[in-house]
């Protein structure tokens, strides 16, 4: 027996229920592709997902138990992150780019119970064991020999769960711990209700929109990898599962498989466009590409559009907290309804954005303010803290950190994140502002803007450049550049050349490692 239905709230979702659908509507396309060949149908998916939640109870995990997973992609990944929250625990995908530390300190922040993990990470688990001692069950999937006691994913595929279709959706399932940019994170709780609508809201936005095979190559740990992975549970259409991104890999994908779609971060495009495998004749066949997770530059916005030309593009905005909030879609990246710059608008009509001030009144339309999102995929709380959770739950709705605008079309403008801001001789200075300025000179590959201490002004404006293979731009010419696109104040005032920049697992610019070689002396906090 599949399950019973008790009754759930009009427009409310479990999991149960997405898991049932799957298991009794079997379209004849697989559901799952990987790269080794294998496919899995609706049905064998459903099953083998209900398979392992039983293994999970069977072990005797109770309800609410906190199971980790450290893997590269998989559909074992995606079966075992959606069985454990059948089960009745919470699944917390762990980042796979952390240190042994801080995976400890997340396994210890919230007595993780279980740990799934992969050939890849066998050491990092080997080299954690003894120190994690919450950790009483170790799963493994792969081929590599696991010390005694380690379970095999195999042999955790019990009898098919009995679905509980009544399933409250307020229940906690999920747990997301944030990047990490600026010391410790803290673990993001969500409940079927708030996960299945941040899937919903993606679905109904037609992301992807194509029926053939969207690529998944963001790491499933991140809102942009099972964000868009949920979505196409819901929408019932194919996925084509990739372990990790890299250029090589992405690229033999799209010549391998009939490749519709993906998503990736702006830095992703870079290491894509300038690697050795790349060839915009092998990308013909993609129809549509999302990019999110950090802002893209006017300047790789622009070389995106040259080396895709066949390709409509949309940008998604969300964070871990709150979902997806916004999509700036195709019609608004050419021509009269160009939008350069702005991450769209609300995703759905269940979203209501605005632009606050710091005691939460609504500004008008134009002026600069905090974002924020009132959502029904807004995450429950913070775990284990109640404090940090109300500094950014208020009044219903989740107050972003980020600083933006909306027009009078309530197209969303970024501006920065709060914290990143400068502040130089009492004027705001817009780092997103100037590093895309600076993106269009054709020496620059990458950049980041930072705020560095200057006696006279308080913070002076620095950018930290990565210059194209053979070029090294000079002060001069960077500054009378910018100077030509933006306010003199704005313009930096002095520069760094580098060969990379600090990068988080989700590509994104760690800035508090930019700013910390200039401020360690000084009181500001670099965070």
């Amino acid at each position: 027996m599949v399950g019973t239905h008790t009754g759930v709230p009009a427009g409310a979702m479990n999991f149960d229920m997405l898991v049932n659908h799957l298991q009794k509507v079997d379209t004849g396309i697989p559901l799952f592709k990987d790269l080794g060949g294998r496919a899995f149908s609706n049905p064998q998916f459903a099953t083998r997902t209900r398979q392992f939640a039983k293994g999970l109870q069977d072990m005797g995990l109770e309800p609410g138990a906190r199971v980790a997973i450290l893997s590269l992609n998989s559909v074992e990944y995606v079966e075992a992150m959606i069985g454990t929250m059948i089960a009745g625990m919470i699944s917390v995908p762990l980042n796979i780019r952390w240190s042994a530390e801080e995976m400890l300190y997340a396994i210890g922040h919230s007595s993780m119970s279980a740990i799934i993990y992969d050939d890849t990470f066998t050491p990092m688990v080997a080299a954690i064991k003894e120190r994690a001692d919450s950790l009483k069950h170790f799963i493994h999937v792969g081929e590599k020999e696991q010390p005694e006691g380690t379970r095999a994913y195999a042999d955790c595929l019990s009898e098919p769960i009995a679905l509980e279709l009544g399933r409250d959706v307020e229940t906690e399932c999920f747990m997301s711990y944030t990047g990490g940019t600026t010391g410790f994170s803290k673990g993001v709780v969500h409940t079927h209700k708030s996960m299945l609508a941040s899937a919903n809201i993606v679905a109904a936005n037609g992301v992807p929109y194509h029926d053939r095979l969207a690529m998944m190559v963001m790491p499933l740990f991140h809102l942009s990898g099972y964000g868009l992975l949920l979505a196409r549970l819901i929408q019932n259409k194919p996925s084509l599962i990739v372990p990790m991104f890299r250029p090589d890999i992405v690229v033999a994908a799209v010549k391998a498989f009939e490749v519709s779609s993906f998503l990736m971060a702006p830095a992703m495009f870079q290491m894509l466009i300038h690697s050795p495998e790349f060839k915009s004749e092998d990308f013909l066949r993609v129809a549509q590409i999302v990019y999110g997770a950090s802002p893209i530059s006017e300047g790789l916005l622009k070389l995106v559009q040259e080396k895709f030309p066949k390709t409509e593009l949309t940008q998604v905005y969300g964070m871990t907290e709150a979902g997806a909030g916004t999509f700036l879609h195709p019609q608004f990246h050419s021509g009269d309804l160009m939008k350069m710059g702005a991450a769209g608008q609300a995703a759905s009509p269940l979203i209501q954005l605005r632009i606050e001030d710091d005691e939460g009144n609504e500004l008008p339309p134009n002026t600069i303010g905090e974002v924020v999102f009132y959502s029904p995929a807004v995450m429950c709380r913070y775990y284990d803290a109640p404090e940090q959770t109300a500094a950014v739950l208020k009044n219903g709705g989740y107050r972003t950190g980020d600083v933006g605008m909306l027009d009078e079309m309530g197209i969303l403008s970024l501006k920065d994140r709060k914290k990143d801001m400068i502040i130089t001789g009492a004027e705001n200075v817009y780092t997103a502002e100037v590093e895309s300025a600076i993106s269009t000179h054709p020496d620059v590959s990458m950049v980041a803007v930072i705020g560095i201490p200057d006696e006279t002004y308080g913070e002076a404006v620095h950018a930290v450049i990565v210059p194209k293979e053979g070029k090294t731009p000079t002060f001069e010419e960077i500054r009378a550049h910018t100077k030509e696109r933006i306010a003199g104040y704005k313009c930096p005032r002095s520069i760094s050349l580098v060969e990379e920049l600090p990068l988080s697992a989700m590509n994104k610019v760690l800035k508090n490692k930019l700013r910390e070689p200039f401020w360690e002396k000084h009181d500001r906090e670099i965070a």
